[in-house]
């Protein structure tokens, strides 16, 4: 019969028709129309009057009402003929392609109990609502494939599945309320594919689907809220395989999946909260493979994950938050490569992330994504060329476990692993970020953060704080490794401990050049911080802490940059000589003034002229070789002293950075 028509009219003739090979006294005519009043089907169907089921169908009988039209008069009568001692059994019962009309009445299976078959294949009920609730099903078979349901209200609630196959299979609702509460099925399939259940909510809340196969594939919920909490699905294979949830709330809430494999592969969620919560997923595979989840938040909070992999790739995720807090995933693996994950905030705080590799390759959003607390076990974590551009990543106080983490050629906002602790092999040659703070983190392995193809990759790096106990390989120039450093928001003191942490990095890798230019920019900054901590401390009009900083600027760092380099030591030797040189001229051609006296007498062509005599004196007074033919008179004897010492400081301090040079 045709399941879609908009109206029907019904005719009861006195024409006998024969089916299953009974003779009914009477036939009924129905005709059905679509919205334009036009006929689409007219469909013949035995009419079991009164008088012929009291005839024909007895206590314990076989009833076989197939291609049979129903109304609520024979429909009664079959069940009063059935009863026994207040339970109504039917042993076997057969209604397929039979019309069932109870318009403004309710049809009432409940209560009943069916001990061999129950075949509703194909058939047609209209009624305001259809009730099957407490029935108990004992049958071989349990079919209502196909068939119509058309009502206000669909109930089935506390009803009992004790063997064989069942099968909703192509079933079609009306726009109406679904309530599948409270189901107990034992062994075989459990068949809901193709299923059209309208507009309406649907409510399987503490349904056990027992053992076998649970199949919703290619169903259409339609739009209101699906319940699925507490549900116990079976020990084999769960479908959801193309299932559209429609718009509206959906929840498996602390529901069960045994040890079976979970598939949601190309399921679409509209709009609407998705709610996995407290879901234990047993030890199969749960695949979620090219599922779009829509707009609306999605929790999989406190969810027990097993030893199978968790499948997301390729998966599309709308507007809304997507919540893993404290959910658990053992050795299986994690699979989120290629995900769209949309705008909104991703919550990994207090994971256990299991042993499996887990892969976020590929994949993007919009918003923040948060993991805080969590632990990962022996497997690989993966996130290249993940598109995170718009997004800022908090991986914070994470233990990553033994297995390479990448995040190679990958694109963020703002990239934290803060406070995390960092075993193994970490690549993170980014590809664009504005941000990486790997600050209070601890590095135990090789932390890679050259760019690639000497690409600079992020425009600030935050170290404060890291204990270094492995190695960075971060080149300094091609990283511009300063001004990212200088650029932060950060004091003094802490862009002091990162370069002190870079230097001693620098070392351990044989970096040489590298380590003197990170020890440079390290005094620099911890002298600017010792001068903010005395500002602090003391009033604001003293100039000691300024004296004394300027004074380590212009002798430490401006005469030979902290003696990592000889050359500049050795020119500032060079104008100190002949600074004071010039001092000893200027100050001899004022007037009477005697400067430098000699021994010669005045006539003796070994005396020097002015000029001579200012150079050579300052020269074995800068290189304290001793006075002889030439030694300082009055005033000259305080210079001389001060150029003696300036002079004996600055080749030490030459002979320190040189030394330190060859040494390495």
């Amino acid at each position: 019969m045709v399941r879609y028509f908009q109206k029907y009219t019904v005719e009861i003739v006195n024409k006998p028709f024969v089916v299953n090979q009974l003779e009914f006294f009477e036939t009924a005519i129905i005709s059905f129309y679509d919205e334009k009043n036009s006929i689409i089907e007219t469909k013949n169907l035995a009419f079991p009057s009164i008088k012929f089921i009291n005839e024909n169908f007895n206590l314990n009988s076989k009833i076989n009402i197939s291609e049979c039209y129903i109304n609520n008069e024979n429909f009664e009568t079959l069940k009063q003929n059935c009863n026994q001692n207040d339970e109504i059994i039917f042993d076997e019962f057969y209604a397929e392609n039979s019309f069932f009309d109870f318009q403004n009445q309710e049809l009432d299976f409940s209560n009943i109990t069916f001990t061999e078959n129950f075949n509703l294949k194909k058939a047609i009920i209209i009624a305001s609502k259809i009730n099957f609730s407490n029935s108990n099903f004992k049958t071989k078979n349990t079919d209502f494939s196909y068939t119509l349901f058309k009502s206000e209200e669909f109930t089935i609630n506390n009803s009992k599945f004790s063997k064989g196959d069942i099968s909703f299979k192509n079933t079609i609702f009306s726009n109406s309320k679904k309530f599948f509460k409270n189901l107990n099925f034992k062994n075989g399939t459990k068949n809901f594919e193709n299923i059209e259940f309208g507009e309406g909510d649907i409510d399987f809340q503490e349904t056990n689907f027992g053992k076998g196969k649970v199949s919703f594939k290619i169903s259409n919920f339609g739009n209101g809220n699906k319940n699925f909490s507490e549900v116990n699905f079976g020990s084999e294979e769960t479908s959801f395989d193309k299932a559209n949830f429609g718009n509206g709330d959906v929840s498996f809430r602390n529901s069960i999946f045994i040890d079976s494999k979970v598939n949601f592969i190309s399921a679409i969620f509209l709009n609407g909260k998705k709610d996995f919560s407290g879901t234990n997923f047993g030890e199969g595979d749960i695949i979620f493979k090219s599922c779009n989840f829509g707009n609306g938040k999605i929790s999989f909070r406190q969810c027990t994950f097993g030893n199978g992999m968790v499948d997301f790739h390729f998966g599309e995720f709308g507007i809304g938050d997507k919540i893993f807090d404290l959910s658990k995933f053992n050795n299986g693996g994690i699979d989120f490569s290629g995900v769209n994950f949309g705008k909104g905030k991703i919550s990994f705080n207090k994971a256990f992330l299991g042993n499996g590799n887990i892969n976020f390759e590929a994949s993007s959003l919009e918003g923040n994504f948060i993991m805080q607390n969590s632990v990962f076990g022996r497997g690989e974590f993966n996130f290249e060329n993940a598109n995170y551009i718009n997004a800022e990543v908090e991986i914070s106080n994470v233990e990553f476990g033994l297995g390479k983490v990448s995040f190679k050629n990958s694109k963020f906002k703002i990239l934290s692993l803060k406070e995390s602790q960092l075993d193994n092999f970490f690549d993170l040659r980014i590809a664009e970020c504005k941000k990486l703070d790997l600050s209070e983190t601890v590095v135990k392995d090789i932390l890679d953060i050259n760019p690639q193809k000497n690409k600079i990759g992020f425009e600030e790096i935050n170290l404060s704080g890291m204990r270094l106990l492995g190695r960075i390989y971060l080149d300094w120039q091609s990283n511009d490794v300063k001004r990212i450093i200088y650029s932060q928001k950060t004091s003094y003191l802490d862009k002091s401990e990162q370069f002190r942490i870079l230097k001693e990095n620098y070392n351990q890798n044989g970096q040489y050049n590298y380590e003197d230019k990170a020890y440079v920019e390290f005094k620099r900054c911890e002298s600017k911080a010792e001068l903010e901590i005395e500002r602090q401390r003391t009033s604001f009009y003293n100039i000691i802490p300024f004296i004394k900083y300027y004074f380590k600027w212009l002798i430490f760092d401006k005469m030979g940059k902290f003696a990592t380099d000889p050359l500049r030591v050795l020119v500032t030797m060079g104008i100190t000589y002949i600074l004071f040189s010039l001092l000893y001229l200027l100050i001899g051609s004022l007037g009477n003034i005697h400067i430098v006296s000699s021994l010669f007498l005045p006539d003796d062509p070994r005396v020097l002229n002015p000029v001579g005599k200012a150079f050579y004196h300052s020269a074995i007074t800068f290189l304290t070789i001793g006075y002889g033919d030439y030694y300082p008179d009055g005033i000259a004897r305080w210079i001389s002293a001060t150029e003696g010492f300036v002079g004996l400081f600055q080749m030490s301090y030459f002979t320190v950075a040189f030394v330190r040079k060859v040494l390495r």
